[in-house]
C-alpha cells in the first residue's frame, strides 16, 4: 500500500467503514466523524480522490474505487491485529482499548503490524501453555500487587545473579 499521513489514512478508513455499513458518504458526514471543518475535509477528500482511492462527485456522494476498498480492507486488517495485540497481551479493554487501539493503529508501520500479527497468530496454533510470566503479568495489571509466585521467581533470580560468572573467583 502507498504510503499514506496519518490524516490520510484516518479519512480513508472513515470513508471505508461509511461504505461498510451502508452509509451514503457525504463530506459533512465524514466532517462530522473526523471532527474536522469542512474546508480541511474537502482537502483530505480531493487528495484521496487525486491518489486514486474514491470518487467524489459533488451532491452525489463518495465512492471507494477498487484501490480504496483494498486499502480500506487493509487498514481494518491492521486496526484488528493492533487491538487484538492490545486487548489480549497488554490486557485493555473497554474504552481505553478503543481509544489507544485508534492512537496506535494509524500511527504503527506494516513491520511492527506484521510482527503483531506474526505473534498473534504463532500463539493461536502453538501448543505450549501461556508461560508463567504472562499469568503473572495478567495478575499485576488486575490486582497491581505481585503473587507469591512472581516473588519468590524474582528473589530466586537475584539469587542466582549473585553468584561468580567467572569459574576462577
Amino acid at each position: 500500500m502507498e504510503v499514506l499521513t496519518k490524516g490520510l489514512k484516518k479519512y480513508l478508513y472513515t470513508i471505508f467503514l461509511l461504505n461498510s455499513k451502508g452509509i451514503k458518504i457525504t463530506p459533512k458526514k465524514i466532517a462530522e466523524l473526523t471532527g474536522h471543518n469542512a474546508a480541511s475535509t474537502l482537502e483530505f477528500i480531493k487528495n484521496l480522490q487525486e491518489k486514486g482511492y474514491i470518487e467524489y462527485k459533488p451532491y452525489k456522494g463518495i465512492n471507494l474505487t477498487k484501490k480504496g476498498l483494498i486499502s480500506g480492507d487493509l487498514l481494518n486488517q491492521k486496526r484488528e491485529i493492533v487491538q487484538n495485540f492490545l486487548s489480549k497481551f497488554l490486557l485493555f479493554e473497554g474504552e481505553i482499548l478503543t481509544e489507544e487501539t485508534e492512537k496506535l493503529f494509524y500511527e504503527t508501520d506494516d513491520i511492527l503490524e506484521q510482527r503483531f500479527g506474526y505473534f498473534l497468530d504463532f500463539i493461536s496454533f502453538c501448543p505450549a501453555s501461556l508461560p508463567d510470566w504472562f499469568r503473572g503479568i495478567k495478575s499485576y495489571v488486575q490486582s497491581g500487587e505481585m503473587t507469591e509466585k512472581c516473588s519468590n521467581c524474582i528473589e530466586g533470580s537475584i539469587e542466582k545473579q549473585k553468584k561468580p560468572k567467572c569459574k576462577n573467583c
